[in-house]
């Protein structure tokens, strides 16, 4: 297995980014749309240029050529051959570096076993559903045996039944493989409870590196803040077989339930889980406003706390409002 160590990286997107990965674990890379993760992801690969050093078990690999490094990486297309099969996508990696019929044989079937595909294994990637298709990217880029595994926004641009099937099966798969894996989302979700390190870039620098559980949003600048949401402490929390909750206010917020976050004090409340409505159950004021495009991002004071929120109204400072939480993710203690 293998970590992952990146030495004050830069080119034309990434500013000076040090940072590790933990070997054999999930890590998640989040930012906004333009923060330089995919870019950061081609570093790993070798597909762009940089300056710095990117090193696997401290031995540094910045002259390797892409096809020496032992990385596969999923790019958000899936850039799958499109006059090739199911089967042959999967088989291409093995047969190219020179593996035997019956091992190419028998290391494809065990993937596309293991990845459900088998009622598409002759199909061609035009005739693919966009869940299909992504799974396809990642037996090709397991098939090879990668030591890093890069997926760059593996769940986006699926409907949401198809995206909850497809991210369970791809988080089974992860975990079952034991391979070092880096994932990149724009979005605050899911994903990142699953991750043993999280990594926060913006414009092209990195703004927080560690553990879910250590995350602050204090420690962030408030651009930030609107984009990625709130911590804040909860009253009490509970973790059932299916059924996890914060209390807040005498209210209970449904959180995700995670094994290792079993009891937690403190949850990450996502902008987009905030809605601003006539009949919301929480109550707070007003204390910050700003316009992005149609909407407008606000902050609103819950006693000690400060939950942002995206909304179309155009409110006022001091407005007094009512909200509903539709999520919470666990942060532990």
């Amino acid at each position: 297995m293998v970590e992952v160590t990146l030495k004050s990286v830069r080119n034309f997107i990434l500013k000076s980014v040090s940072t590790s990965f933990p070997s054999g674990k999930l890590s998640v890379i989040i930012g906004p749309n333009g923060a330089g993760k995919t870019t950061l992801l081609k570093v790993i690969a070798g597909l762009v240029v940089y300056d710095g050093s990117v090193c696997f078990n401290g031995d540094c690999i910045d002259e390797l050529p892409p096809y020496e490094r032992g990385v596969s990486y999923v790019p958000q297309n899936n850039a799958l051959f499109a006059n090739m099969t199911v089967w042959d996508n999967i088989a291409f990696g093995l047969r190219v570096r020179g593996f035997s019929e019956d091992y190419v044989r028998k290391r494809v079937a065990e993937l596309i076993e293991m990845l459900s595909l088998e009622s598409v294994a002759n199909r061609y990637p035009a005739t693919l559903s966009g869940g299909e298709a992504r799974k396809v990217a990642l037996a090709r880029a397991l098939a090879v045996d990668p030591k890093v595994l890069l997926l760059d926004e593996p769940f986006a641009n699926l409907d949401v039944e198809t995206r909850a099937a497809v991210e369970q099966e791809v988080m089974m798969t992860v975990k079952r493989l034991g391979r070092t894996v880096l994932l990149v989302t724009h979005t605050v979700e899911k994903a990142i409870v699953n991750a043993e390190k999280l990594h926060i870039l913006w414009g092209g620098r990195l703004l927080f590196s560690g553990r879910l559980s250590d995350l602050s949003t204090v420690e962030v600048p408030e651009d930030i803040r609107y984009w990625l949401g709130s911590v804040i402490e909860v009253d009490g929390s509970h973790y059932g077989e299916g059924l996890c909750y914060a209390e807040l206010n005498g209210f209970k917020i449904p959180v995700h339930c995670v094994s290792r976050l079993r009891k937690f004090k403190r949850v990450l409340i996502p902008a987009t889980a905030v809605k601003i409505c006539r009949k919301g159950w929480l109550r707070g004021e007003i204390v910050s406003v700003r316009k992005s495009g149609a909407y407008f991002r606000v902050g609103v004071r819950l006693g000690d706390a400060v939950i942002y929120a995206v909304t179309p109204i155009q409110l006022r400072l001091g407005e007094v409002v009512s909200l509903r939480v539709s999520e919470a993710i666990p942060l532990g203690e």
